[in-house]
């Protein structure tokens, strides 16, 4: 799908203008001198540890990603459904993450199943990813001095748990769907609604939702870490109140990000890592945006680079169902003409 595929490097193309610019920002905002000046003193020993901890995220979600498909009782091969992952991580460049549901899209091409069965997948990523970051920010989420933020972190959490319980009291969920068939607009996709919501159900009971929270929790705890081990290369004095400190400013970051909705969360997460270091560690300006934008390189572009990478061995994913399934056959296609 040509079309697709030009969107997509357009919307890429945008993402990386608007990136740039928002560092060119924090450059000028921090003193351009300063900032070289404490990106030359790090002690760039410490990336590879940055970059092995992201990769612990990846893997996690990665994990979760196979596992409710599995839930879902999808028969894809993991080769397969790690092909699409790869190429879902440039999804992330998108408004509020919307383009991931073209993993849904991509998962019909290779195995026939519907979209209606597999978005909630997507959605329910979204969910627990954000609910595992609440978490780690705990207490300190509401001590967060701007209103707004603590506002806006308590209505999704709430949204959240509103959203699992009507889930889970089938009756409810039931009624709400009957009411939604009777209107016009809706009652076209009432199949599809039904099939959304037996998924959403599966993925949502307690034991499944208590599984994924602990791997989001292990998954973003890693990066937290990570952007720990960048904090103290930039002076942050070392230790577990530091520790514990950095998780939580990297977790609210995150969550406001999101909220932002603006592609990969650019502006929102570095302007909250930033102040917050600042606020919360003493951090001068310069090496508080430096650790913001080294982090983010680790968390950010480095996954957008996988999602190219990605994109750019396996584009028949996106090209239609004939074409994605193509190479998931060819080994056995070979083996019955050896045959």
């Amino acid at each position: 799908m040509p079309g697709m595929s030009n969107d997509l490097r357009r919307k890429l193309l945008l993402s990386l203008v608007f990136g740039l610019l928002v560092y060119v920002a924090l450059a000028l905002y921090s003193d351009w001198h300063q900032l070289t000046a404490a990106l030359t003193d790090f002690p760039w020993i410490w990336l590879p540890v940055a970059v092995g901890l992201t990769l612990v995220n990846y893997v996690g979600r990665l994990i979760k990603w196979q596992w409710y498909l599995s839930l879902l009782g999808v028969e894809i091969p993991r080769r397969d459904s790690a092909r699409i992952f790869g190429v879902g991580m440039l999804m992330v460049m998108t408004p509020g993450k919307a383009g991931e549901f073209l993993k849904s899209y991509m998962v019909k091409n290779v195995t026939g199943t519907p979209m209606s069965v597999t978005a909630p997948v997507i959605l329910a990523e979204r969910m627990t990813d954000g609910t595992a970051m609440l978490i780690l920010a705990s207490v300190g989420l509401f001590a967060f001095p701007n209103p707004t933020a603590r506002l806006v972190a308590a209505l999704v959490f709430a949204a959240f748990l509103t959203t699992i319980a009507v889930i889970q009291i089938r009756p409810l969920a039931l009624w709400f769907l009957s009411l939604g068939e009777r209107l016009p607009l809706i009652r076209r996709f009432a199949g599809h609604l039904h099939a959304f919501y037996e998924s959403s159900y599966l993925i949502f009971r307690p034991r499944n939702l208590l599984i994924s929270l602990l791997i989001g929790v292990v998954s973003w705890a890693a990066e937290g870490v990570a952007y720990y081990v960048v904090l103290t290369g930039f002076g942050a004095p070392p230790g577990p109140q530091t520790l514990l400190i950095a998780i939580f400013i990297f977790s609210i970051s995150a969550v406001i990000g999101a909220v932002i909705a603006m592609p990969g969360g650019l502006g929102g997460v570095e302007g909250s890592l930033v102040a917050l270091s600042v606020q919360t560690l003493g951090m001068s300006t310069a090496p508080a945006t430096a650790a913001a934008l080294l982090v983010r390189f680790c968390t950010l572009w480095m996954g957008v680079l996988i999602g190219v990478v990605s994109f750019s061995l396996w584009p028949q994913l996106l090209a239609g169902a004939e074409q994605a399934r193509r190479p998931s056959l060819a080994p056995a296609a070979e083996t019955e003409t050896s045959a």
